[in-house]
């Protein structure tokens, strides 16, 4: 399932925290180009305020208006060497015009001098300041001034403020998402380990490592996993009680079936004693199956009972045990031994070499051969079981693992448990049940060790 990056914890943390964010950048932009902006605007006034003054100094003096003029010019080179803004100026004596130019506007009679205000002159947005004087005759200064410049200047400002705020932002963004990753480790570690888990451990977690936020969770997964390993110790109590409470009974029955098939003459009784008999020994397999199987779950903590394994040892007490009925049946039952020596329940490893010997045997036909095989692959110890049979179709190699799963028009009468039960015994021991052919040939089911156990598993001599 592909996960919506903004269904994670990181994702969410940075939908939560991005609108404020912008909101605060575009705040601290706006307040940062009006502080910023102020004394641009003010740099600027003083700077026309000057203008306006050095023209009426000299107006004061008596200069004529082409001299006026020349200092205009000055002043407006000074100011705007770039030539991006120009300069207007006026000057009026007694109300009467003096020089400059005529029609540009002057502040209103009253207003303080210097008066600064904002106007349009010649189509163009103009910043004007008006001088008055009274001494020794009044005077009226006028400079204006293109807003070019100073908007050039304002928008400079802003540009930088925004790029210097985004930055900002950036980096905080960042930051907190690699601050957020840092922090969700151990989270991450905890999935990866609770993911790894096999279904059937259900041993607690260790909440102490855990943070602080995840404890409670951790505590009722704990509790969660308390609840369902006692449920399962329950049932696989009930199911040991149960095959193991049917084995005695079953052992009897057989018992007496025996004495009656030895004692009745009569040819079609006798084969439905036999056919009865038969029934009962496939019961009284199931039961066993079914005994070794819950004595096999994990619950069951048989940790305790591992033990040095002798391979070469186990494989001919289940090739003896075997022999007999694979003579009967004209196999060829054999062993390759290679001597190595591993850890395990030898109960449980001798039960599942006695269900795939026994498997193999009920489904190679007369004349078949059965070989039971024991070795280090890639250092990993191994055990297993190779016959020439009907085989497995790959398609159904894994789901014959399953519990009472039997293959499609299967001859015998097996329940379909062997494999289920080499498959439980191998995860126990941390192994891999593989199954598969030789050559395309019959079956061959491996019991692969874990490469961990490298260290236990020694040359026998």
């Amino acid at each position: 399932m592909i996960r919506h990056p903004w269904n994670t914890i990181r994702g969410r943390l940075l939908g939560y925290l991005l609108p404020p964010l912008v909101l605060l950048l575009a705040a601290g932009v706006y307040m940062d180009y009006e502080t910023g902006a102020v004394p641009v605007r003010a740099a600027y006034d003083h700077a026309l305020a000057s203008a306006a003054l050095a023209i009426a100094s000299q107006a004061q003096r008596g200069a004529q208006p082409a001299e006026l003029s020349r200092v205009a010019t000055a002043i407006d080179s000074l100011l705007h060497p770039a030539a991006r803004s120009r300069a207007y100026y006026v000057v009026r004596a007694a109300g009467h015009y003096l020089a400059g130019d005529a029609d540009l506007p002057a502040a209103p009679e009253g207003a303080k001098s210097p008066a600064f205000f904002d106007a349009r002159y010649r189509g163009q947005a103009v910043r004007i300041v008006t001088y008055v004087l009274s001494d020794p005759q009044p005077l009226v200064v006028s400079v204006a001034e293109t807003t070019i410049e100073r908007d050039r200047a304002t928008l400079e400002l802003l540009v930088s403020e925004v790029l210097t705020d985004v930055v900002q932002l950036v980096t905080t963004v960042v930051l907190v998402w690699i601050g957020v990753a840092l922090a969700l480790r151990p989270l991450l570690r905890l999935g990866d380990q609770i993911g790894t888990r096999s279904p059937r451990e259900l041993s607690p977690l260790d909440v102490e490592a855990a943070p602080g936020e995840a404890r409670s969770m951790l505590t009722e997964l704990n509790r969660l996993f308390a609840a369902l390993g006692e449920a399962t110790r329950v049932q696989q109590h009930f199911l040991a009680n149960a095959a193991h409470q049917m084995r005695t009974p079953l052992a009897g029955l057989l018992i007496q079936l025996d004495l009656l098939i030895t004692e009745v003459q009569d040819p079609r009784v006798r084969h439905e004693l036999l056919a009865l008999r038969a029934s009962a020994q496939n019961l009284a397999h199931t039961a066993d199956q079914l005994l070794t199987l819950a004595r096999a779950d994990p619950a069951v903590h048989l940790t305790d009972e591992f033990t040095a394994l002798d391979c070469g040892k186990l494989i001919g007490d289940v090739v003896s045990q075997n022999l007999d009925r694979a003579l009967a049946k004209g196999i060829d039952l054999g062993a390759q031994i290679e001597p190595v020596r591993l850890e395990g329940v030898a109960w449980l490893i001798r039960e599942v070499l006695t269900n795939l010997v026994d498997n193999a045997i009920r489904y190679v036909p007369a004349g078949g051969h059965v070989t039971v095989r024991s070795g280090v692959a890639g250092a990993r110890a191994f055990l297993e079981v190779e016959d020439d049979g009907p085989g497995i179709p790959p398609a159904q190699r894994q789901a014959v693992r399953q519990r009472f799963y039997r293959l499609p028009n299967s001859p015998g009468s097996g329940c379909g448990l062997g494999l289920a039960i080499a498959e439980e015994v191998a995860r126990l021991h941390g192994a891999d049940l593989e199954i598969g052919d030789c050559d395309g040939v019959g079956t061959r089911v491996r019991v692969l060790f874990p490469e961990s156990d490298r260290d236990r598993i020694e040359a026998a001599g």
